[in-house]
Formats: C-alpha cells, sequence, structure tokens
C-alpha cells in the first residue's frame, strides 16, 4: 500500500528533525582526540558513532516502537512491520577520526522494501540535505538537482577507496573509465554521492557499501533526477556496490565497468 502524502511528510519532519538534533552529538565529539576499536569487519568506531545511533534509535523507538531498525552498530531489529529505519550514524568515521569534513549522519526509511525517503546530514560542512518519494531532494532547503552534462568525456568522476578498486576484476576496466572522464577525484563515503545530487559531478562509483551507506543517498539522488544502481545496473542498497550518477551518463558507465567480466557481491561496514 502506498503512504499518502501527509504521512510521509510527517516521517520526513521527524527524521529531518532527529538528525538534526544528533549533531550536537557528532561535533562534540569531532573536536575531541577520539580513541577507536576496531570491529570485526576491521572498520574502526568511536563514541561519536554509537552514541548517534543510540540517540537516533531512542528516538525512533518512542516514536515509532513498532518499526523494524537496521543500525550500522547496533545492527537489525525486525518487527513484521513495513517500514524499517536504516541509521549510518557517522558514514566516514577514519575521515571524523583525523578531523577531515567529509563524513555525514546517514538516516533513511523503507517501506515495503522501496526506499521512500532519506537524509544526509553533513554538519562540518554545514550542509543539510533531505528528500522523499515524489517530493524532491533539498540542500539546505532549497531544491537539489544533478547536472545536465550527458557526455562522459565532459564528466567528473568520484570514485570511492582505490585499494577496494585495485582488488577487483574490473581495475582495468575502472582505469578505462576514469581515462573517458574530464575529471575524477576519490572522494568516498556518503560526501562523494553528495557531489552528484548537488549538480557538482557525474558519477560516484562506490566499490564497496552495506545498505546504511547508501539507503539515503539512492532517494535523494533519485529526487534529485539522478540514478542509483548497483555495478550491475540493478536498482538494489543490499548488493555490496553502488553508482549514482545524474542519469545521462550511467548506462554508458555500466557498460564500461562490466565490459568482459562478470561482477561479484562485496559488502563494506565504516
Amino acid at each position: 500500500m502506498s503512504l499518502k502524502q501527509k504521512h510521509l511528510e510527517k516521517l520526513l519532519d521527524f527524521a529531518a528533525k532527529t538528525v538534526k538534533k544528533s549533531e550536537a552529538i557528532t561535533l562534540k565529539y569531532y573536536e575531541k582526540k577520539l580513541k577507536f576499536r576496531v570491529k570485526a569487519n576491521n572498520s574502526p568506531v568511536t563514541i561519536a558513532d554509537t552514541k548517534c545511533e543510540d540517540f537516533i534509535l531512542g528516538r525512533i523507538k518512542a516514536k515509532y516502537p513498532g518499526h523494524a531498525v537496521l543500525g550500522e552498530e547496533r545492527g537489525e531489529v525486525k518487527s513484521g512491520s513495513d517500514f524499517k529505519w536504516i541509521v549510518d550514524p557517522v558514514d566516514g568515521t577514519k575521515n571524523f577520526m583525523r578531523k577531515y569534513p567529509y563524513w555525514g549522519t546517514l538516516l533513511a526509511l523503507e517501506h515495503e522494501g522501496e526506499i521512500v525517503l532519506g537524509i544526509i546530514s553533513l554538519p562540518a560542512l554545514k550542509e543539510f540535505m533531505h528528500a522523499a518519494k515524489g517530493m524532491g531532494c533539498y540542500l539546505n532547503n532549497r531544491k537539489a538537482k544533478v547536472s545536465k552534462i550527458n557526455k562522459l568525456k565532459d564528466s567528473y568522476l568520484i570514485h570511492g577507496g582505490i585499494d577496494y578498486i585495485l582488488a577487483e576484476p574490473y581495475k582495468n576496466n575502472f582505469a578505462e573509465l576514469a581515462a573517458s572522464c574530464y575529471y575524477s577525484r576519490g572522494f568516498g563515503d556518503c560526501h562523494g554521492h553528495a557531489f552528484i545530487i548537488k549538480g557538482q559531478a557525474e558519477v560516484m562509483f562506490d566499490p564497496h557499501v552495506a545498505p546504511y551507506d547508501v539507503a539515503a543517498v539512492k532517494i535523494c539522488a533519485e529526487e534529485a533526477g539522478g540514478m542509483f544502481t548497483d555495478l550491475n545496473g540493478n536498482k538494489t542498497i543490499y548488493s555490496g556496490t553502488a553508482l549514482t550518477t545524474n542519469g545521462k551518463v550511467h548506462e554508458e558507465v555500466l557498460g564500461i565497468i562490466n565490459k568482459n567480466f562478470e561482477s561479484r557481491e562485496v559488502t563494506r561496514s565504516e
């Protein structure tokens, strides 16, 4: 059953206010030198990650106690509900730890298997992005739109970790992709995808992702007029890879990266 717009608006308002309030937590710890521990998947976690996620999950539990949740740090709580909140408290923890401003808090809502709203907050950059199904995408309350560039040779390519890319069978295809674009840089995480959503680049190539890394990205990109798939062209957040584009060069990128090989699924948490 599709959501009525008024219901979706209320959910979006709750999500936006929740993430906005969480910024006080992450920014407080951003100013400090933090200890960290390494999780089983070899990614770091700090007190900022756990405190922020616990705050967001607490707000969700209080407001929508019957909803399912999936958090990077606390895992998944199933409920049989058609609603599932997906949380990444600090996307880009390694950046956060070294005081790079390229990190963010992500919150998305999945309804009956479809992402219907998303928040991308980049507190250190003072950027706040929100989107909901059929309602557009907004950056600091101004409408966000992808670029109109329709040729790969004029496109800016953003990519995730080069070490992940070089470990994949498509590494030579990626080199061809980079050579086909006007410019390429590795920014990674939600900040890289935000470049596409804001119209400042055309391709974000993310080789290793978890659902909470890209759930909010998907709806924001789509509502800004862009396209989100995995590296095989599937419109899913669950396969372990991600490709966000302005939509106009998407098929060309997929054609290059998938030439002469079959992708394999991967997962990452950061």
